[in-house]
C-alpha cells in the first residue's frame, strides 16, 4: 500500500500492473481491500488497477464532523493527478459508485468509462436521510462492531452468509477495522449529498451497470433505474450474489466487466456476454 499526502490528510491507495488504468472505489464500511480479486483478474489481462481508499477508511486519514462526497472525490481525482492518470475507467461500488458520480459531475473528461456496481443516482427518502444520521450517531456512541454483524446480511446474500465464509470473514474483517467517528462523518456526508440524477442524463462514455440478483438494497429496482437514466447504459443482473457481487461472485463479475470493456475497445476479443440478466 502507497500514501498519497493531500488537502484531506493521508489516502491509501493500490496501484499494480501495467497498461489502461482501471481505477475501483469501494462502499461504506469497507475498504480498498475488497477489490482483491479484482487486481488479480484484471492485472493478468493487461490492465493498471488502482484502488483507493476513500477518506476516512483504510490508510485514508480519519477524520470527525462531515466528510463531504466532493472531498471523497478530489481525494479520488489526487491519486490519479499523482499517478499522472489524465484518463481511466472508474469502477464504484454502491457509496463509493456515488463518489465515482460526484468525480463525473466535476471533470468527466477524466474517465473514458464507468462501471456502476450496486449503487444509485438520487437522493435517499426522507426517511432514509434520517436512518443514516441516526446510524451515525449511533456508530459514534456504540462503535461499529455490533453494527458490523447487523450489516453483514444486507450487503452480503442470505446464500453467501451461509455458504461462503471465508467471504462473510472478509468482510467482517473491513467493516470492524473501520473506526466509528470516521464511519460517521462518512455517513453524514453522504447523506447531504447532491442528486446526481442529471449527472447521471448527462454521461457520454461507456456504461455498465450491475447489480446481484439478491441484493437486499436493490429489490429489483435501483440498477434498472439508473441504467435507465444513462444513455446507451448497459445492464447485468449477477444470479447468486447480493449486494457486493465482486466479492461474492467475483468469477462472474470479472467476467462481465471484462467483456464490457473488450466491447468498447477497438482489437480487443469479445467474449459473448449479453449483459442482460442471468
Amino acid at each position: 500500500m502507497s500514501i498519497l499526502a493531500t488537502e484531506f490528510g493521508p489516502v491509501g491507495y493500490t496501484d499494480h500492473g501495467t497498461g489502461p488504468a482501471l481505477v475501483l472505489v469501494h462502499g461504506f464500511l469497507f475498504d480498498k481491500r475488497m477489490w482483491q480479486p479484482q487486481i488479480d483478474s484484471f492485472v493478468a489481462i493487461g490492465y493498471r488497477v488502482i484502488c483507493v481508499d476513500l477518506v476516512g477508511f483504510g490508510g485514508s486519514a480519519a477524520a470527525c464532523g462531515v466528510i463531504t462526497m466532493a472531498a471523497q472525490s478530489r481525494a479520488v481525482l489526487a491519486v490519479l493527478d499523482d499517478r499522472g492518470i489524465d484518463e481511466a475507467v472508474l469502477v464504484g461500488y454502491s457509496m463509493g459508485g456515488q463518489v465515482v458520480l460526484d468525480l463525473l459531475d466535476r471533470h468527466p473528461e477524466r474517465a473514458s468509462a464507468a462501471v456502476f456496481s450496486d449503487t444509485f443516482a438520487g437522493l435517499d427518502t426522507p426517511g432514509a436521510g434520517a436512518a443514516r444520521l441516526a446510524l451515525a450517531d449511533r456508530l459514534e456512541a456504540e462503535g461499529v462492531h455490533d453494527y458490523a454483524e447487523e450489516f453483514l446480511p444486507l450487503v452480503l446474500s442470505e446464500r453467501s452468509v451461509r455458504e461462503r465464509p471465508a467471504v462473510v470473514a472478509h468482510a467482517r474483517e473491513m467493516m470492524t477495522a473501520a473506526h466509528p467517528v470516521t464511519a460517521a462523518a462518512a455517513l453524514r456526508g453522504r447523506a447531504a449529498r447532491p442528486d446526481y440524477t442529471e449527472t447521471a442524463r448527462g454521461l457520454d462514455i461507456p456504461v455498465l451497470v450491475l447489480a446481484g440478483a439478491e441484493d437486499a438494497f436493490d429489490r429489483g429496482v435501483l440498477a434498472d433505474e439508473l441504467a435507465e437514466l444513462i444513455p446507451d447504459a448497459r445492464l447485468a443482473i449477477l444470479p447468486e450474489a447480493g449486494h457486493t457481487p465482486s466479492m461474492e461472485k467475483p468469477g462472474a463479475f470479472d467476467t462481465v466487466v471484462q467483456d464490457f470493456l473488450a466491447s468498447i475497445s477497438p482489437g480487443t476479443q469479445q467474449h459473448g456476454h449479453d449483459f442482460a440478466r442471468g
